[in-house]
Formats: structure tokens, C-alpha cells, sequence
């Protein structure tokens, strides 16, 4: 009988869209940081309890790495593909960024970028925590490493110019507009003349 309680207990619990409370843990985080997040905000946000949190996503750190991951997979993601799978590197890149703009200036989210707002903040976060993030970090760097190397082959980018370098450009470039869009969002100008000036570098 003990058993049938429990079992009803944990049903009523979990009875919430995980997705949906999990996009609100990523606005708390996304806007406050990671260190500047405490619990009780976390559960305002999500509308669980302090049990429902634990028993679904476990403590605070678990939370904020799903979050990511989910970040990621909903958000990131798609601006990579659209890079991928572009007619050429170029019209990829310009895509890319676009995405990029759109997203970091857009009402709905906080500003700039969840996973650079974090970059900027590792000494704050554990160390399990910064590992994932500088791992992203690489990884973006060389999927754009592997293009520009591509374009080269292609013709698109001239094959004197350093790859490794330009894809850092391109990092610092995406890096650097999320921090400016986190300071004014209106100023898409800024944005896109940050953008012009590193493809010109590059493909030019």
C-alpha cells in the first residue's frame, strides 16, 4: 500500500511539460549566469517544487548541463546546419551570422548567446561544468576550421590565408556580437557591420 502512495506521488509530481520547465530554467540561467541563479528562482520559474526538481532533473549543476544540451540541440543547432548545408561556404557563413543576429537581438530571449554569456563566466562555474563549455567552444571552432578549409579547396577562400586563423576570427566575430548584442540589443547595425568586416577578410 506504501508502495501504490509513492508511486502515485512521483506520477503526480511529474505531471508538467519537461520541456517547457526546462526552457525556463534556461531564461533564469541564460539571464542571470549560472553563479547569480539560485534555487528558489529556479523553482519560480519552472513552477515545480523543490522535490519535483530534484526527483526530474537532480540538483542544480545536472539542471544547468541539460540546459545546455537542450540549448544546443533547439537553438545552436539549426544555425550550424544551415552552415552545413549551404550552396557554398560563403552563403553559408552569411547565413550563419544572420541566424545569429536574429537571435541574439530577439525580443524572446535574454540577449547574446547562452552558451558565450556562460564562456565569459567560467571562473564562476564548476569545473565539470567549464570543461563542457570550452569543449563547445573547440568544437565550434573547428567545424568552422573544416569549412574555411573547404572553401579553400573549392576556391572560395584563397589557400595563402591561414584557416586556423580565420576560423578564430570567425569565433571571435560570433563571440563578439553576442556580448555587443547583450549591451544593446537594438543596435543591429553595429552587428552586421561586424559581420561584413570579417567576411570581407575572408573571402575577399
Amino acid at each position: 500500500m506504501v508502495q501504490i502512495r509513492h508511486i502515485r506521488q512521483m506520477a503526480r509530481t511529474r505531471e508538467f511539460d519537461r520541456t517547457l520547465v526546462l526552457r525556463k530554467a534556461i531564461e533564469v540561467f541564460w539571464t542571470r549566469g549560472f553563479d547569480s541563479t539560485n534555487l528558489p528562482e529556479l523553482l519560480e520559474a519552472m513552477g515545480l517544487s523543490k522535490s519535483s526538481l530534484y526527483e526530474t532533473f537532480g540538483d542544480k549543476n545536472k539542471l544547468f548541463e541539460e540546459a545546455i544540451d537542450h540549448y544546443v540541440k533547439e537553438i545552436a543547432y539549426p544555425e550550424v546546419e544551415k552552415l552545413l548545408t549551404a550552396s557554398s561556404v560563403k552563403v553559408g557563413f552569411q547565413a550563419f551570422f544572420a541566424d545569429q543576429i536574429r537571435r541574439c537581438t530577439a525580443r524572446k530571449f535574454p540577449g547574446g548567446c547562452f552558451l558565450v554569456n556562460t564562456a565569459t563566466t567560467l571562473n564562476n562555474v564548476p569545473p565539470a561544468l567549464a570543461k563542457k563549455i570550452r569543449k563547445s567552444v573547440e568544437q565550434m571552432h573547428g567545424l568552422f576550421l573544416s569549412q574555411i578549409q573547404k572553401g579553400q579547396r573549392l576556391g572560395e577562400i584563397a589557400r595563402v590565408k591561414d584557416p586556423s586563423a580565420l576560423a578564430s576570427a570567425i569565433m571571435g566575430t560570433s563571440m563578439g556580437m553576442n556580448v555587443m548584442a547583450r549591451v544593446n540589443k537594438q543596435d543591429v547595425r553595429t552587428l552586421k557591420q561586424m559581420v561584413q568586416t570579417t567576411m570581407n577578410s575572408i573571402f575577399n
